[in-house]
């Protein structure tokens, strides 16, 4: 359209070489139309922009409203059993944290009152529509989009370009939250580890209230041009009124949010202690599945309590991560009794979860235990000393024993779909790749004849490596992984690496061969080896990028080794920030 009118107009003045006075005004008004009808289309877009603001906000506000009633249950519960030793101090200690979330979100709504009261008429209007019944109906609804204006937040929190007693008051409510909220849960778990030592957790919590009201150490942001400026001007100053109001749910939401997470991780930690036991029984504890002879038993008797009417609605049991099917197990006097064989000796392990109907919702119980079958004369014992698997690529040291021969130097180790390495007195499974299983198989001189003994082990796969950034520094590794903050200087300067899984047995090194790097939303960039100073791109995109940029490490290529093997295995990505 614009074109058209620059062509019509550009025309008419050609004609005669020059405008004339009729011709000036008659372009003047051309012009004035345009300019209008494009602040005609600005507007109506506008328009749509605050009314999904405004629906945006009534949904937080339902939601929210919603998780209340959650928060109210848990605190109904833990009062209820605040008598029971695991519910007594949290019921003690939790009014506290009721009483800041109560404070901090009652202000926040105290503010959002009065920005809407300004108004006499509230912002609501009529609408009429005809209902399915082909009625005449009326509804009152907010109108969102007449709250376009931002002087009313501004002259709450902005005076002679400073911040009123209101605005200072909001930051150190943001700023304040955390702390008090952490010094409730400070002394909930300091008291426990006193008496009753139910060691609740809070990373859950603790991580979200971290995300969400993350407050800078300087008071200050980095705004969109690199510049800094003061948090509240960043966030609150110009700001249409229902952005502002949407701003100010969002925080009314980020105080149930935690709220919740903190009275959740209290009621699931002790949930299942809440089954009823009517008598007690001994049991015999013991760090050991067998004893020599001659050697000292350490073992210890307990009391436990125990529950005859006790019935799972459900077993889920697996032993050595076989499932257990029904004929294998049954239900007596509260007791799961196992009744299966077992063709291979050595620890057996029994792990899963027993499922119970608590008052509609689904409770479990945790069984994590192991027991030992004894071989049978002339039957070797292959034991896996970590894990109950095999892992290809990986030396998985094994204990081998063959009970009834005395010559132990006529023992032979060997394997079926891989290798036995030995190692001094130390035997390691290697498996091949690509197979499901692997057969040790142990032969021994017993009366003058050989006998032989199989044992069969899963094979699995390594677990894929976690990807780090090394940094040498003073000639020990630091180790920075997934959101940590780093240097340009250590990303540029360290070695892409890998490192096995958090709580993995087995120990290895994971060297990366190529990977790709990607600077905020540049290009991904892919790097042969593992020194991003090995591509001039990425080396150009991190000395470019801003304090606060994200870069995210994807590796391509990179091998584990242990001792003399080495395989080809995965690498998961990694998140770090430039600090």
């Amino acid at each position: 359209m614009k074109l058209c009118l620059v062509q019509w107009t550009s025309n008419m003045a050609g004609s005669s070489g020059k405008q004339t006075r009729s011709q000036k005004l008659r372009q003047n008004m051309i012009n004035m139309m345009y300019l209008v009808f494009i602040a005609m289309l600005a507007l109506q877009i506008s328009k749509e922009v605050l009314a999904t603001l405004g629906i945006l906000s009534e949904d937080m506000e339902k939601s929210t409203a919603e998780l209340q009633f959650s928060i109210d249950s848990a605190y109904n519960i833990i009062d209820q059993n605040s008598n029971q030793d695991y519910y007594k101090i949290p019921s003690e200690e939790l009014p506290k944290l009721k009483e800041i979330t109560d404070d901090y979100f009652n202000f926040i709504q105290s503010l959002k009152d009065s920005l809407i009261g300004i108004d006499e008429n509230n912002y609501m209007i009529e609408v009429e529509y005809i209902d399915e019944e082909g009625n005449e109906k009326i509804s009152e609804r907010r109108d969102y989009q007449v709250m376009d204006k931002s002087n009313y937040l501004d002259e709450v929190f902005f005076v002679n370009d400073g911040v009123t007693a209101k605005g200072q008051e909001f930051i150190e409510y943001f700023k304040g939250f955390s702390a008090k909220v952490e010094s409730v849960l400070d002394s909930i778990r300091e008291r426990d580890s006193r008496t009753v030592q139910s060691n609740y957790g809070f990373s859950s919590a603790l991580s979200n209230l971290s995300l969400r009201f993350n407050y800078p150490d300087d008071d200050q942001v980095v705004n969109r041009d690199g510049i800094k400026e003061d948090w509240i001007y960043y966030n609150y100053e110009k700001f249409p009124l229902v952005a502002s109001l949407s701003k100010f749910t969002k925080i009314q939401s980020d105080i149930r949010s935690v709220e919740y997470e903190i009275l959740n991780s209290l009621v699931s930690k002790t949930k299942d202690r809440q089954l009823s036991f009517d008598s007690k029984s001994t049991l015999l504890e013991t760090d050991k599945q067998a004893y020599y002879t001659n050697s000292t038993v350490d073992a210890k008797v307990v009391v436990g309590n125990t529950d005859s009417s006790f019935k799972p609605d459900r077993v889920d049991l697996k032993v050595d991560n076989i499932q257990l099917k029904d004929s294998e197990f049954e239900v007596v006097d509260g007791k799961i009794k196992l009744n299966k064989r077992f063709s291979s000796p050595g620890i057996k392990k029994i792990y899963g979860y027993l499922f119970f109907d608590n008052n509609g919702n689904t409770d479990s119980l945790l069984v994590d235990t192991q027991f030992y079958v004894i071989p049978k004369p002339n039957e070797a014992i292959v034991s896996p000393v970590n894990m109950q698997v095999f892992y290809i690529g990986l030396r998985n040291e094994i204990a081998v024993a063959f009970p009834g021969i005395a010559d132990l130097t006529s023992i032979r180790v060997n394997g079926k779909n891989g290798t036995i390495l030995k190692s001094g007195s130390r035997y390691f499974a290697a498996p091949n790749a690509g197979v499901e299983s692997m057969d040790v198989i142990v032969s021994g001189k017993a009366n003058d004849e050989v006998v032989t003994s199989l044992v069969n082990f899963r094979v699995e796969d390594a677990p894929p490596g976690r990807g780090s950034v090394f940094e040498r520094v003073g000639g020990q590794d630091y180790n920075f992984v997934n959101s940590d903050k780093i240097s340009k200087e250590s990303l540029l300067y360290g070695l892409i690496r890998g490192e096995k899984p958090p709580g993995f047995l087995y120990d290895y090194d994971i060297n990366v061969e190529s990977f790709q790097v990607t600077v905020g939303n540049l290009p991904t960039r892919t790097v042969q080896g593992n020194k991003i100073q090995n591509s001039s791109e990425a080396v150009r995109d991190i000395n470019g990028a801003n304090r606060g940029s994200s870069v995210t490490v994807t590796v391509l290529e990179a091998v584990k080794i242990d001792g003399d093997l080495k395989s080809p295995t995965n690498v998961e990505p990694f998140v770090v920030t430039i600090e």
